[in-house]
């Protein structure tokens, strides 16, 4: 499950699983001229783009941190021994 919180100085919306509420895992910020950029940080799905409104990116930013989630719950689990 993911959170978001807006920081009230820098208008940036970060997300964040909830089982890591202090690592930011996808961002949105208000762009001059392209509407929205958006960046996910999660792997594999790290990835950036632009939408031209603010619903739109916190979407996107959402499917692939929950795109995510599910592969690293599907990958199997690598072992240091």
């Amino acid at each position: 499950m993911l959170s978001k919180r807006s920081c009230p100085h820098t208008g940036v919306v970060n997300f964040y699983f909830t089982g890591d509420p202090h690592f930011a895992v996808g961002s949105v910020v208000k762009a001059e001229r392209s509407g929205y950029l958006w960046r996910c940080y999660t792997d594999p799905c790290t990835a950036a783009g632009a939408e031209a409104d603010l619903d739109s990116a916190e979407q996107r930013v959402a499917d692939l941190c929950r795109k995510a989630a599910t592969e690293r719950r599907a990958a199997p689990m690598d072992c240091a021994a």
